[in-house]
């Protein structure tokens, strides 16, 4: 097992933080959540039914504080917090890595919490986990959790898309993805096969609406387009334009989302 290569596929690289990121929570609620001898840093908006937004991989709570703002507005009551070894819950000694199985934990933990879910929301990495955790998914049978809706933004396909995105940015060629493949598989004791988005949707009762933008450099609109046609019950709403990133500021998917909510 290459260890150093894991270690770095786990350890996320944490963005530039904006003035922006600063102000995000100047308006919103502090809350706790006790995790695995850590506490994860939540924040809120609104009363009413609870929907909990889930960011992507080395990403932060403050990249979904529009989002989360805008949807307050609809009488809810909204939820975002930082993944653990993700800018404030960084800070705990050794705690500077995380992986895909304590993602959902995390989640799973927030929304036993919250007692009632009505949406989870879940944005790139976040939202491949956010499907996991809705299904109950092989290792993720544990921390199965219920709501009504899931909504998907810059979804992965499958756990190896992850994977090919990690080597890309890495300069990895495809030895060192089948290395990074199984030494993953060691250390965790599972199979990057099994984890996909489409076998997961398969038994979600929730309702699931998929976005996802026709540009995105990260993972590609013809896999996504491709679950959905294999899976009708699936929605799909699709934006041009805006990549992997910038989607999360796009006006017509906030107003989607609004619309699929209410």
């Amino acid at each position: 097992m290459n260890a150093d290569l894991v270690e770095q596929f786990c350890t996320p690289q944490a963005p530039f933080l904006t003035e922006y990121d600063g102000k995000a929570f100047a308006d919103a609620e502090r809350i706790e959540y006790p995790f695995e001898g850590m506490n994860l840093r939540g924040y809120c908006w609104g009363k009413g039914k609870s929907i909990v937004l889930v960011h992507g991989w080395g990403s932060r709570a403050s990249h979904l504080a529009h989002l989360g703002r805008m949807l307050a507005k609809l009488d809810m009551r909204v939820i975002v917090y930082d993944a653990p070894a993700h800018f404030s819950s960084n800070g705990y000694a050794g705690k500077s890595t995380s992986n895909m199985f304590e993602y959902c934990r995390a989640l799973s933990v927030i929304a036993k919490k919250e007692e009632s879910l009505y949406a989870v929301i879940g944005h790139s990495f976040g939202a491949f986990c956010a499907a996991l955790a809705v299904s109950g998914r092989i290792a993720v049978t544990n921390d199965k959790i219920s709501a009504e809706k899931l909504i998907m933004i810059s979804s992965p396909p499958t756990l190896m898309d992850v994977l090919k995105s990690f080597c890309k940015n890495n300069g990895l060629d495809s030895s060192g993805l089948s290395e990074l493949k199984e030494s993953l598989e060691e250390r965790f004791s599972f199979s990057v096969d099994d984890y996909d988005i489409k076998s997961a949707l398969q038994s979600v009762e929730a309702k699931t609406l998929m976005i996802h933008d026709s540009d995105d450099e990260e993972f590609s609109i013809a896999d996504i387009n491709s679950i959905q046609k294999s899976l009708p019950h699936l929605e799909l709403f699709t934006t041009q334009g805006y990549g992997h990133q910038k989607i999360l500021m796009n006006r017509a998917m906030i107003v989607r989302i609004k619309e699929y909510l209410l």
